[in-house]
């Protein structure tokens, strides 16, 4: 799969196209309609050196995005408190760390992982190769007070600690 960089970008809000210049906010459209947005995955990849999201379409209830990790790079432990969040690997492999015991599991091309809204989670690509997720996040019906929280825990275990878990 070849990334590709496109000089016009756009969100889309609900059937409606709305130019935006900043060029990880949207992606490259084939259709849209009235009831449907049409994307291409492979023609939306773009590898920056820090990675990429690039917002493919919205409406009221979900949005779709394309994240794109550069090897050995990961996020840091975060949950989205109103919003679920389903990532399927499209290139490379994921490895998808939570807080909890036995919350860990690598996926590879065509597996994807559902996270209830409110959990908290590590995207992380330990590999040397690029990696590629397709994203689907619910939008809530009610707005919630923080719409990424970051994992600050008092105990045993620290967020540095589970960021750098699995680190060579």
């Amino acid at each position: 799969m070849a990334a590709t960089e496109s000089p016009e970008t756009k969100q889309f809000r609900d059937d409606q196209t709305i130019s935006d210049s900043t060029e990880e906010r949207g992606g490259h459209q084939m259709l849209t309609t009235s009831s449907w947005q049409v994307i291409s995955i492979p023609d939306n990849i773009r590898v920056k050196k820090s990675g990429s999201y690039i917002a493919l379409t919205h409406n009221r209830n979900a949005q779709t995005a394309i994240n794109v990790y550069t090897p050995r790079r990961r996020d840091e432990m975060h949950c989205h408190p109103g919003s679920e969040h389903m990532f399927m690997v499209w290139q490379g492999q994921l490895t998808i760390r939570g807080i909890h015991e036995g919350e860990e599991v690598t996926l590879k091309p065509g597996e994807l992982i559902h996270v209830k809204a409110g959990h908290y989670y590590q995207l992380c690509n330990d590999t040397d190769d690029i990696l590629v997720l397709y994203q689907v996040a619910t939008i809530p019906t009610k707005t919630a007070p923080v719409g990424r929280r970051s994992f600050r825990r008092a105990g045993d275990v620290t967020a540095d600690e589970i960021n750098d878990r699995g680190l060579a």
